[in-house]
């Protein structure tokens, strides 16, 4: 395996989660200079995130079927080509319409990656490869709310767009020259497979659209229950299709005889809902208790941002140096977040300044970075190479509500404002540590609930995943690499 493939993996990973997150605080910035109102730009900016949460599942198994470098290619390209169009957007229409096409081919990229690394890597590549994808999609998600408020103040905010094309284009020439072809060869592509491909999506993403209204705050029950109810007939027409295609889009259940892929999916959205509320409620509090320019507060979250990516790609690292477990990790982790939580109370929320509140930035950092009770690579040991794509799809979408569930707290209890353009109440900063400790104390308990749950259904400790399955499992996991 050539090293442009992990390369390509690492920055288009990056990209894809930078466009769900580097917006989050320019909804201001972006409404008055297209003249439309704040809930129109919510909703087009959202669009990207509903795309791709529609596109996860579904999109990941046509990846095992057409093809993992073929479809990071073509999804690859569409992405670069429309995200260059996003320097042209000048009003509602336009920046939707370039949302979502973004959004389709972000999920594609993210599942038909972690196929290509699972298909074709082997051994430490492939562990690495693992690492890069998830190191890559952390880094997107926490540095998109720190820096986006300085790119919207302090460049134009169609900068994003450029950069993204020509990041993207860079990363397909790579993953051209670099990746190897695979595919699921136990099934065929057919055009019958869309229809309950789209069905499946808009089930999916039913639930997403409901915590977007409650986001938004719009209390129109009939509509959450029209969404709801649309959301169940999509189910129904895809089992009732699925059933009736001879060429199945599923055509083995890979979700009930598989619990661990519900217990790492549902963990790592929990992990990344409350990591993106602790974000947006540190920059709440820089802002209000440090007085700091938006380009201040992107430079003083670093000390929460470093140790946070650094500990999560070497965590794998430290089990093997120093004999380790998942479960110590984790609890070391649950550690630092306690201990930063005594140290906001006992002592930041006292006497409010950066230098004061820079402990706790590095204590919380610190502990999300530890935290790695599961991986993913034990899901597709169990269930097969064939489904790669699929069940990184599992992941994207899981980690994505995850976000969505963290934005809604956001939205609801943390106050409004355009980071570093006007100075908050101090009594915001007191309002944000409070959610972000409740947000802690919600890992940490899922931590406990979750890691009793390992032990007792999956055994203590997943080992690393050095050489492929035998042919005697009985699974189909052997892929032919092309």
């Amino acid at each position: 395996m050539k090293p442009q493939a992990l390369a390509a993996i690492t920055i288009s990973v990056f990209l894809c989660w930078l466009g769900s997150t580097v917006f989050i605080a320019s909804h201001q910035v972006v409404a008055a200079q297209l003249g439309i109102s704040n809930l129109e730009v919510t909703l087009a900016l959202a669009s990207y995130s509903v795309a791709l949460i529609m596109v996860a599942i579904a999109g990941g198994r046509l990846c095992d079927i057409i093809g993992r470098k073929r479809m990071f290619i073509i999804s690859g390209l569409v992405f670069s080509v429309t995200a260059l169009c996003g320097v042209l957007i000048e009003n509602f229409w336009t920046l939707l319409l370039v949302r979502v096409l973004m959004g389709l081919c972000a999920g594609l990229i993210l599942t038909s990656t972690g196929g290509v690394l699972v298909t074709t890597m082997s051994g430490n590549i492939r562990h690495d490869g693992w690492l890069l994808w998830r190191g890559a999609g952390m880094s997107g998600m926490v540095l998109g709310p720190v820096f986006g408020p300085v790119i919207t103040s302090d460049f134009d905010w169609h900068t994003p767009f450029l950069a993204n094309a020509l990041l993207m284009l860079l990363a397909v020439a790579l993953g051209a020259l670099g990746m190897k072809e695979s595919r699921d060869e136990d099934s065929t592509f057919s055009f019958g497979l869309l229809a309950p491909t789209v069905l499946l999506g808009f089930g999916l993403l039913s639930p997403y659209l409901v915590l977007l209204l409650f986001k938004e705050q719009i209390e129109s029950w009939p509509l959450v229950g029209a969404v709801v109810v649309g959301g169940i007939a999509c189910f129904i027409g895809y089992f009732v299709l699925n059933r009736k295609y001879s060429n199945k889009l599923f055509d083995t259940n890979i979700v009930t005889h598989n619990r661990r892929m519900w217990l790492t999916d549902i963990f790592g959205g929990i992990h990344v809902g409350a990591l993106f509320v602790v974000i947006a409620a540190f920059t709440v509090i820089l802002d209000a208790d440090t007085k700091f320019t938006s380009t201040w507060i992107g430079i003083g979250m670093l000390p929460l941002v470093l140790p946070l990516i650094t500990l999560h790609l070497l965590a794998h690292r430290f089990r093997e140096k120093y004999g380790l477990t998942r479960q110590k990790e984790t609890i070391i982790g649950c550690v630092l977040l306690t201990l930063s939580m005594i140290w906001w109370f006992a002592v930041a929320v006292r006497n409010p300044n950066y230098w004061t509140i820079l402990p706790a930035l590095i204590l919380v950092g610190a502990g999300f970075g530890l935290i790695r009770l599961y991986g993913h690579m034990g899901v597709i040991k169990v269930t097969g190479q064939r489904w790669s794509s699929t069940l990184f799809g599992t992941r994207t979408f899981s980690n994505h509500i995850g976000a969505t569930i963290g934005a809604v707290v956001i939205g609801y209890v943390l106050v409004a404002a355009s980071i570093g353009t006007e100075t908050l109440d101090p009594a915001a900063a007191k309002q944000a540590g409070l959610i972000a400790s409740f947000s802690m104390l919600v890992v940490i308990a899922s931590s406990i609930v979750f890691a009793g749950l390992k032990a007792e259904l999956l055994g203590l400790e997943d080992p690393h995943w050095h050489a492929p399955r035998s042919a005697g499992t009985g699974e189909s996991s052997e892929v032919r690499v092309l």
